[in-house]
């Protein structure tokens, strides 16, 4: 078999805001719309324990109005990205993404369950968090495995300074640029916490989600 190797829109950075008159794509050093840190403030005046790891409880992903996937198959996974980081160099960390798994056509749709999550350090003077959705698909043609690797959305951004739990919540994905628009939802829970919470914070490792893909093929 040989390997096509597509990437997609998970490398071109995200759909820039409605008032900003720029090219709707960017090349691949671009990061997150920018967000004005100093807009995302807490409405709660409590006193507030700074956090310094997040935990991404990962649920139910909805909705996905991909076409079937015929001769092949598709999974999916999520990626943690802070504030405006790269989503690529954030892909290539191993412990930022959430495993792989495989998608079902349902009701002219993709679902699945994800039922894992993510535990991470929050970066220093880190802001907020989003995740950002991708699958990578294959499928067999004329004697060729074609594995391409695609962006779909990301969540609205979950601020980490303070210790605070966001309820479990179905979240919208917004459109990542130069992606097709594809809806979606994600069910997530976003706790932030302290260092006193029992969670375990995995090695950060390099990570290539299409050649760890085609590991699967190789045998």
């Amino acid at each position: 078999m040989s390997y096509n190797k597509n990437y997609g829109g998970q490398f071109m950075g995200l759909r820039q805001g409605a008032t900003n008159k720029g090219p709707q794509f960017s090349n691949n050093k671009d990061k997150f719309d920018k967000i004005k840190l100093n807009e995302l403030k807490p409405t709660d005046k409590k006193e507030k324990v700074s956090a310094t790891k997040v935990i991404l409880y990962l649920s139910e992903l909805r909705g996905i109005n991909l076409p079937e996937i015929e001769n092949g198959e598709i999974y999916f996974f999520c990626t943690a990205i802070f504030d405006n980081q790269d989503v690529k160099l954030s892909m290539e960390k191993s412990n930022y993404n959430s495993p792989l798994v495989k998608g079902e056509y349902l009701s002219n749709a993709y679902a699945l369950d994800f039922e894992s999550e993510i535990v991470l350090k929050i970066p220093e003077d880190a802001t907020f968090v989003r995740c950002y959705i991708s699958y990578v698909s294959s499928i067999e043609a004329d004697g060729k495995r074609n594995i391409k690797l695609e962006g779909i959305g990301y969540t609205d951004p979950f601020i980490v300074k303070e210790c605070h739990v966001y309820p479990y919540s179905r979240c919208k994905l917004n459109i990542a640029t130069g992606a097709q628009e594809l809806g979606g939802t994600l069910k997530v829970c976003v706790k932030c916490v302290d260092n006193a919470h029992p969670s375990t914070v995995k090695a950060t490792e390099p990570c290539n989600v299409i050649e760890e893909f085609k590991k699967r093929y190789e045998n």
